[in-house]
């Protein structure tokens, strides 16, 4: 889904005046890095309207409807008389409120008050029966939006918030996430596509739960996903989701090297099993394949999943699709898989750290088959006289082969 952001107000309309900061100001701040969040959640983001701009109400509302977008964010901030205090979220009479009460609730987490999600009614008779505020009123059914209001300005405690880039970040990332919750609940994810976690952030988040695990598995799913064009990270999450974070409580076994449990049905059929990791994983691929297309295997590519031809092809190419397929019954198979992605995803990551000064000349020693491990976790701690005799002896070999 597309989502449309406005900065409230703009131009000759300034919107709330309070503590010498203008409301349009403080808009397209937020607005921005609403954006900025939305973005680093994976999802397309139209900043056209994050502007200075004044535009009358039918000119807002046909550029919105003709963006090709399915939400509208408004930025706003609210004022009413210095004592109120709280975030706020306005949808459309005619919408059940979904989207704007869960945006509410990851705001919530954050510890900033919060006042309400709301809709209201025109007072205007020629607009009976429709939503009181323009943007809402016009812009529905084509697109739904919602007013998010992060605060009252004139309130001093909020204005100090609304003013401090660690609050901004906080607000904005809820309302990011809550738009995510929306839109993994009312949309559909391809099985076939590009990954949007990277193989480090699955590795890190399978280490968080199981510190024993072998994370080269995580690899493997990189390598043979590019083979049949699936996306690697909601295959290796099935995996996790199917093998309990690879702890294999249930009936199939880890020397099975089934990571979906295919043709697992209880205690009396364990499932299938294969040979090495490798075949496992890609017997895991097949299958998800068989549901998602009518293609033929990829050129030289054996076939190791025997349930292959037991599959309706191309019946499930989404993953909500494999709800009462794969697993039966199977309700919010899919979403939950989906989910557990999202979820991965909002994970803050640690900051990247730079290479240690010697890795270069270890990488460049391994390289040269001089030095046979990998010491990249110990390039700090001191070597015996035996490891510095035997690279000595390695080198002195080397320049006796050169002379």
């Amino acid at each position: 889904m597309k989502i449309i952001i406005d900065s409230g107000h703009g131009g000759k309309e300034s919107g709330a005046i309070a503590f010498n900061t203008k409301e349009k100001d403080l808009n397209i701040i937020f607005a921005s890095l609403l954006a900025d969040e939305l973005e680093g959640l994976k999802h397309s983001v139209d900043r056209s309207l994050i502007n200075d701009k004044y535009y009358s109400p039918n000119e807002l509302a046909d550029y919105i409807n003709g963006s090709g977008a399915s939400i509208c964010v408004s930025c706003h901030n609210n004022a009413f008389n210095g004592s109120v205090r709280g975030f706020e979220v306005i949808h459309s009479i005619h919408s059940n409120g979904q989207l704007a009460k869960l945006v509410l609730d990851e705001v919530k987490k954050t510890n900033f008050k919060v006042r309400r999600a709301f809709s209201r009614k025109s007072t205007v008779p020629s607009n009976a029966g429709e939503n009181y505020y323009y943007i809402i009123r016009l812009t529905y059914p084509m697109v739904e939006t919602i007013i998010v209001e992060f605060g009252f300005m004139d309130n001093y405690e909020d204005f100090q918030a609304l003013n401090n880039p660690e609050w901004q970040r906080m607000l904005t990332s809820g309302v990011a996430k809550g738009i995510s919750r929306y839109i993994a609940l009312n949309s559909k994810t391809s099985i076939i596509g590009e990954s949007i976690l990277s193989a480090l952030q699955l590795k890190r988040a399978l280490r968080a739960v199981n510190k024993n695990v072998d994370t080269e598995i995580v690899d493997i799913y990189y390598q043979l996903s590019k083979i049949y064009g699936i996306k690697a990270d909601l295959a290796f999450i099935q995996s996790i989701f199917e093998a309990n974070w690879l702890r294999f409580t249930g009936v199939v076994k880890p020397r099975q090297n089934n990571f979906c449990g295919l043709g697992a049905t209880g205690p009396d059929n364990p499932g299938l099993s294969f040979p090495t990791m490798e075949i496992g994983v890609e017997a895991h691929l097949q299958h998800l394949f068989a549901y998602a297309s009518k293609l033929p295997l990829p050129s030289n590519r054996k076939l190791y999943d025997s349930r292959f031809h037991l599959v309706t092809r191309g019946s499930a190419p989404n993953w909500q699709d494999l709800n009462g397929k794969w697993a039966v019954p199977g309700k919010d198979y899919g979403e939950r898989i989906v989910a557990l992605q999202q979820r991965i995803l909002e994970k803050p990551q640690p900051p990247q750290q730079q290479d240690h000064w010697a890795q270069k000349c270890h990488d460049e020693l391994r390289e040269a088959g001089l030095l046979y491990n990998n010491h990249s976790d110990s390039l700090d701690e001191a070597a015996s006289k035996g490891v510095v005799f035997c690279l000595i002896n390695r080198l002195r070999r080397e320049v006796a082969k050169n002379e």
